[in-house]
């Protein structure tokens, strides 16, 4: 995985790669880009793929942040 931002700014990730991974990624990024749509986005679905991206990566910093966390309080239903 590479990732090149050039003069104007614009970040090119370039993923290459053998097994499922790459391919459950791709699916990944088309199930979220088709997620945005249902939700109004009009945009093309390359677009939505790239948008995608953040999803998934906000998703993993709230994920990490949990799993950071040592003490977890639940106060139970209606608390």
């Amino acid at each position: 995985m590479r990732l090149e931002v050039d003069e104007a700014g614009v970040a090119h990730l370039h993923v290459c790669g053998e097994g499922p991974g790459v391919a459950r990624f791709h699916a990944l990024l088309r199930e979220e880009a088709a997620k945005l749509a249902a939700l109004g986005d009009r945009a093309s679905l390359e677009e939505r793929m790239v948008r995608a991206l953040g999803v998934i990566a906000d998703r993993q910093a709230a994920l990490d942040l949990t799993a950071d966390s040592h003490v977890i309080q639940w106060g139970g239903p209606g608390r």
